[in-house]
């Protein structure tokens, strides 16, 4: 008896570590907007797509894909992914988790 008791609350355990972590793994990966870049601050691009223009803030972090962080420029054609809920502002405001070069 006390050995379905302990193997239930390992499994209970178990299960709760394994939601726990996936749940925050989909957090840092939303599909962001595909679009242009139109602008190019220190530490952000201005990205019109999708009917929307989005400031996308990167970090240290941040994965670029097809080209790096300094080799981008305006009228070049990405995918985003965004590190979590973009703030709905005008424009958007986002934190990038990654950046992909398409054209």
């Amino acid at each position: 008896m006390q050995n379905k008791i302990l193997l239930s609350i390992i499994a209970f355990v178990v299960l709760f570590i394994v939601i726990g972590c996936s749940s925050g793994e989909e957090a840092l990966n939303l599909e962001g907007v595909t679009g242009e870049i139109v602008e190019i601050n220190d530490g952000s691009f201005l990205i019109q797509g999708d009917g929307k223009k989005v400031d996308l803030k990167y970090a240290n972090d941040t994965v670029f894909e097809g080209k790096s962080r300094n080799e981008l420029d305006i009228g070049d054609q990405v995918n985003t992914w965004y590190k979590g809920e973009a703030l709905d502002s005008s424009p958007i405001q986002a934190t990038a988790s990654k950046i992909e070069y398409i054209k």
